[in-house]
This record gives structure tokens, sequence and C-alpha cells, in this order.
């Protein structure tokens, strides 16, 4: 439960990355060297019914996160558009809100909105950067190419890294490509498979909803792994054997990234869920490495309650 355990994994992360959870999200954030005082900007926590409805403890995790950052925040006694409207009436700064398609954080006076997508990319991005030294001119593997492996893409090359895409729908892995300047497919390698990617590099930003597919023995040593991934593509002997290089957790880095990037002075730009492309499952049940990656009903229960497939059940120090 996220609750109990965001002091302990706020210790681990500083152990392993160098920074706390504050530290990291303002700085992935972009916001500069002296960001706004969370004291000053209440969060309001609105829960919601739409589509399959509330999770019980989801917006408890959100609110804890949030205070525990030094926000002053609060749930909204009502849920949908009477919480909205409760928390502009309470004044509050930001609104935090997730439904079945998208999880957005909203600045109520500057009309900043910002999406988990980004955010999650960016701020394991910086947890990546950090756990390796520094990623320019550094092969980054990135598996799975939905709207969070696409924009943790985006921002390893701004990072300047080398990148080499896996995605079991390889269409994914020429869009992306071909979307990128001239100069940046010169440092973007396509085509491999799982092996071959994972021979070539010891740094994975595992975006991918696979289960448990990447063994110990295919990883390289010294293997560091940034995944935001749920549930963990690691199997559970690799996780435990790379544990000290690992970051994997649901939602406290993304929930925090999105909190100070809904503080910036610029207006923010989320992908719509309409712009996602449809997910699909392989004959064999495993989950393609493409699978729209979003905030669902099901995510919200493996966040507050674990994951369903009990992923990394001796420890489940994360959730």
């Amino acid at each position: 439960m996220i609750p109990e355990k965001i002091k302990e994994f706020d210790r681990e992360l500083i152990e392993k990355t160098g920074c706390s959870l504050k530290e990291l999200a303002s700085e992935a954030s972009g916001i500069g060297s002296a960001p706004p005082k969370p004291a000053a900007h209440p969060v309001a926590v609105i829960p919601v019914t739409a589509g399959q409805g509330t999770i019980k403890g989801f917006s408890e995790a959100l609110h804890a996160i949030a205070a525990y950052l030094g926000f002053p925040a609060f749930i909204t006694a009502a849920p949908d558009v009477s919480g909205l409207v409760e928390a502009y009436q309470s004044d509050a700064t930001i609104a935090l809100m997730a439904d079945d398609h998208l999880y957005a954080a909203i600045n109520l006076k500057t009309r900043r909105a910002t999406g988990n997508d980004e955010a999650t990319a960016k701020g394991f991005t910086t947890a990546l950067q950090k756990m390796a030294g520094g990623l320019k001119g550094k092969a980054v593997l990135v598996i799975g190419l939905g709207p969070l492996g696409t924009a943790a893409a985006q921002a390893l090359l701004q990072e300047g890294a080398d990148l080499i895409l896996y995605d079991l729908l390889r269409e994914k892995e020429a869009a992306l490509l071909k979307s990128c300047a001239t100069a940046e497919q010169q440092r973007i390698t396509t085509g491999l498979t799982l092996e071959q990617a994972l021979a070539r590099t010891h740094l994975i930003f595992d975006a991918s909803p696979g289960e448990a597919f990447i063994p110990a023995a295919m990883l390289p040593t010294g293997a560091i792994i940034s995944a935001p991934g749920l549930p963990l593509g690691l199997d559970p002997t690799a996780a435990q054997k790379f544990a000290d290089h690992l970051i994997h957790e649901p939602l406290q880095i993304g929930t925090a990234v999105m909190l100070f990037q809904a503080l910036a002075k610029s207006r923010g730009r989320f992908e719509r869920p309409a712009e996602r492309s449809e997910g699909r499952r392989e004959d064999d049940g495993t989950v393609p490495c493409g699978e729209e990656d979003k905030i669902t009903h099901s995510f919200k229960e493996a966040v507050v309650y674990g994951s369903k497939k009990k992923v990394l059940p001796q420890t489940g120090r994360f959730l």
C-alpha cells in the first residue's frame, strides 16, 4: 500500500539515484533549480465514478503522495463534476483525477494540464540518468512503444542517449523512427530481437505491460533498469538479482512529476485518449509490448492492492 510504503520507497530512491522523490520530480519536471514551494499550492484529489467506477484506496494513495511532497492535500467530499467544483471553491491550485482512460493534473489557476504518460516517462528517464551517471552518448534499450514508451524515447533522445527500440509490433519501431529528425534517426537502432537488443546495452527502460518475460540469464552484467511498466517485465529471479539497480513502482514518480509540472508557467499538452492506438493480445495469451498503456480500472486496482498476477510477491515493497 502506497501510504504506508512511501517513506521506504523514498529511502530506496535516494540510495539508488542520489535524489529524493521531491528532488527527482523537480528536476524531471523541468521547472528549474528554484521550483515553487508545494506548501503554497493546495491539491484536490477528486474521485471519479465514470466508467468502471472508483477503486477504494486509490484517492488515498494520490493524497498520500501529494502530502508527502509537502502539498496541502485533500480528497473532495463529492466525486466527478461536483468534486471539481468543490476543488475550485476550496481555492485548490491543482486538481488531481483519473478515469478509465486518463490520469491528469490540472492547475486551476493557470489552466496548465499534465498527463501521466509524459510525466512518468520523464521521471523514470531522470531516474535512469541518475543511476547511470549520465546518458549522453550511451545506448538505452526502450522496450514497449505505447504512449509511455514513445514519450520515454523522446525524453531519452533529449538527454543525448542513443536508442535501441524493441516492440512486438514492429511497425511501432518504424513509426517512431520515421517521426524523428534525421540527426536523431542516426542514433536509433531498430529491427533486433529482444535477445540481440539486450546484448547491446546494460541500460534498459521497460515500458511494456508484459509480465516476467525477461529472465536473469538474458540480462547483461551491470544492468540498470528503469521500469514503470506494470507488471514488471523482469522475472522474479532477475528482479532479485538486479534489485539494487532497478527502479519499479506504479504511481509515486509519475504523480510527483505531474504535480511539479502543473506548477510550470507555460501550459502543457498531453496525449488525448482518442489519439492512442488500440492494443491487442497475442494468440498465446501474452501481452504485446505495444498494447495500449493507459490508466484503467484494473491498473488502479493493481496500484492499490498489488497486481492480481502477483508480480514480485516476495517484496511488494512499492505497493
